[in-house]
């Protein structure tokens, strides 16, 4: 906080934008402090809107006062909208709702498989809110069923409190079809060879960046009915739908894709594209930081006509 106070009394930026929760209150407290208008976005409210207690009832009351004195707020989904709304941190004429941090849509291209191995993965911060354990635990369920299918597990191990014990992740080499791959670079690559990317999270999302990239390749989907996670998705048309925790429902859902036709398999994946086409480009977002930032401080960047 000191230091990000310090960095800014120094660079003196015309506008900050700013985001992920604990990042988005330490912003809007410095640029209150030097007068500068500060674009928070909402991506997700975090584990910190979860806080019991005194803890709970200071940072409640800190992102009340300071949300409501940003000079605009972006959020990546409805229920995060109305629930700052309700609240009364923002004004609704002081806020809006962006598809996310928009996806690539050239990088992210739908391609065909090279193989008839139908396979899943799950690519996020490797701590249980995120829902790794119930994917896990799922892929037994459906490896043990005897379809020929193969589960990935990528991420970073994390070393949180929440974080997915390095013990866990090591035993999945013994695992028939489960693997634990670790950090991956090229994201678009992988996808190539993806059928279905599943994230069961009950973490507080804004809208995963792993399902938007997904949706972008022509993937199908499975993630829970969850704010963030329900945007990506429309039940039947690109993907599941199911709820959380729910490991014999995540199951039924993974087995569900696995025994679609292959024309309904790839009716799915063309579903992922559209969406991401029609929702998700990167350009959505691009513009509308740059519409704000011009109405706030006309004159500081030279648009193209």
């Amino acid at each position: 906080m000191i230091c990000l106070t310090l960095l800014l009394l120094v660079d003196r930026p015309s506008v900050l934008f700013s985001f992920n929760p604990k990042t988005n209150l330490y912003a809007l407290i410095a640029c209150w402090l030097l007068r500068i208008p500060c674009v928070p976005n909402v991506s997700g409210v975090g584990v910190a809107s979860q806080l019991k207690g005194p803890v709970g009832k200071l940072y409640r009351s800190l992102a009340g006062f300071f949300y409501r004195r940003a000079a605009h707020v972006f959020f990546q989904n409805q229920d995060d909208y109305q629930t700052f709304t309700k609240l009364r941190w923002v004004k609704p004429d002081q806020a809006e709702v962006i598809p996310g941090s928009g996806v690539d849509l050239v990088g992210f291209q739908p391609h065909n498989k090279e193989d008839t191995t139908f396979r899943f993965l799950m690519a996020a911060r490797l701590i249980t809110p995120k829902g790794v354990i119930e994917y896990l635990e799922a892929a037994r369920k459906v490896v043990a069923s005897g379809h020929a299918c193969e589960f990935l597990l990528a991420g970073i191990q994390d070393n949180s409190s929440r974080a997915i014990d390095a013990k866990t992740l090591s035993d999945l080499k013994d695992e028939p079809n489960i693997d634990f791959i670790g950090h991956v670079a090229d994201m678009p690559e992988l996808l190539k060879d993806i059928d279905c990317v599943v994230l069961p999270s009950y973490y507080p999302e804004g809208i995963p960046r792993s399902l938007i990239e997904a949706a972008a390749a022509g993937k199908m989907i499975i993630t829970t009915d969850t704010p963030g996670c329900r945007e990506v998705v429309k039940s039947g048309e690109n993907g599941l739908l199911v709820a959380p925790k729910d490991v014999s429902q995540l199951a039924e859902a993974m087995l569900h894709l696995i025994r679609l036709p292959e024309i309904q398999q790839r009716a799915m994946s063309a579903a992922s594209r559209k969406l991401a086409e029609s929702c998700f480009d990167e350009n959505i977002v691009i513009e509308r930081y740059l519409d704000v930032a011009e109405s706030l401080k006309p004159g500081l960047f030279m648009r193209q006509a």
